[in-house]
């Protein structure tokens, strides 16, 4: 099962470099969370997974309008172990 890596930083890029020919492939891949609604939903959805130890507030994208719906999202990358 994959468990997601404690949240002591921001997780908003990839890891930097190739690894080694030596070194075992990164055992990480990124999964995107992503928050539509207004601005006041989101910072009160945000501010809740930041008191539950989730994610920090900083490590969510500024808002953008989905291209889709013309709606507010917010994208946060979270990095897992497989």
């Amino acid at each position: 099962m994959s468990e997601f890596i404690p949240n002591s930083e921001i997780y908003s890029q990839p890891p930097s470099g190739d690894p080694p020919s030596s070194e075992p492939a990164d055992p990480r891949e990124p999964v995107r969370v992503m928050l539509i609604g207004t601005a006041t939903g989101m910072e009160l959805v945000i501010a809740h997974l930041h008191s539950i130890g989730f994610a920090e507030p900083r490590a969510w994208s500024k808002p953008q309008l989905d291209p889709t719906t013309g709606q507010p999202i917010r994208i946060l990358t979270k990095w897992i172990r497989r």
